[in-house]
């Protein structure tokens, strides 16, 4: 029987010969499609480049998609607009962008784990369509804290740029170490079942880097990052653990409610820093 939490299909994941993070044998992730099939994944941006065979290759570039995407949010922060308008703006602005892939997700999730108490009927329940009363309470809850937490954080402008990219990367993190709980294919099933922990370490390292710029320039968000950092993983983990615990793996539904939900804990995170900073 195979372990919960880890890909039941290793070796034909994962080939011999393979080299992660940067594709199998070597393989460039930008010449193989990685970079365009990023942004095809989690934007509506229709950047030109042959499809992924191995979907795992965009794992790289997805905290530099949460990056480009939080150029969007800067340029909102800089309008000479109350900070309640402009936070707002950001937040409809990212769910256009990302043609509300992760809040969609979000919702199947709150809707299964919500009124499902089986593994089975927790996963019809997030294949339904339909939106329940937990999907809505949820959703509602979190876009209300994340307007809130960013009409307070418009001073530290470069955590608009970091929470996006700190939601991808535990995105990979979440990917990279569970299995896909359905059976047969679903919507990330090539993505989970392709990836190892190595696809973590690019990603890791680009925030490591964001954070580490921000210490170099002595900028204020430097202590607020780091405590975002904390909050995203804390809830990382523990979603991880609800996920593996009730389906044995994560889904595409649970990785996006993961990026949703690791952002918001982020923002909340930074938003005590300050706050206790005074």
């Amino acid at each position: 029987m195979d372990e919960p939490g880890y890909c039941s299909n290793f070796q034909e994941c994962h080939p011999v010969g393979s080299r992660y993070p940067f594709g199998p044998q070597g393989h460039c992730p930008v010449r193989e499609g990685g970079f365009g099939g990023a942004f095809r994944t989690l934007t509506r941006f229709p950047l030109p480049g042959r499809e992924c065979t191995r979907e795992s290759r965009t794992l790289f570039w997805f905290p530099f998609v949460g990056v480009v995407l939080g150029l969007f949010s800067l340029g909102i922060a800089l309008l000479p607009l109350s900070p309640f308008v402009r936070s707002s703006v950001i937040i409809a602005t990212m769910a256009y962008l990302t043609r509300g892939f992760h809040l969609d997700g979000l919702c199947d999730f709150a809707d299964g784990f919500g009124g499902g108490w089986t593994k089975e009927a927790t996963l019809r329940i997030m294949r339904d369509s339909g939106v329940g009363a937990f999907a809505v309470i949820t959703l509602v809850c979190t876009l209300l804290l994340q307007v809130f937490a960013i009409a307070e954080l418009l001073a530290y402008l470069p955590l608009l740029l970091f929470v996006p990219a700190l939601g991808r990367t535990m995105v990979v993190i979440a990917a990279s170490l569970c299995s896909y709980a359905r059976e047969g294919e679903g919507t990330a099933s090539k993505l989970v079942c392709q990836s190892s922990a190595r696809h973590m370490v690019g990603p890791l390292v680009q925030i490591v880097l964001f954070i580490a710029s921000l210490f170099l320039f002595g900028s204020p968000s430097f202590l607020p990052a780091c405590s975002a950092v904390l909050f995203a993983l804390v809830m990382t983990g523990f979603l991880v653990r609800m996920s593996i615990r009730r389906l044995g793996g994560v889904t595409g539904d649970v990785l996006g409610a993961i990026e949703i939900l690791s952002e918001s804990s982020a923002y909340l995170g930074a938003l005590i820093l300050v706050a206790i900073k005074g």
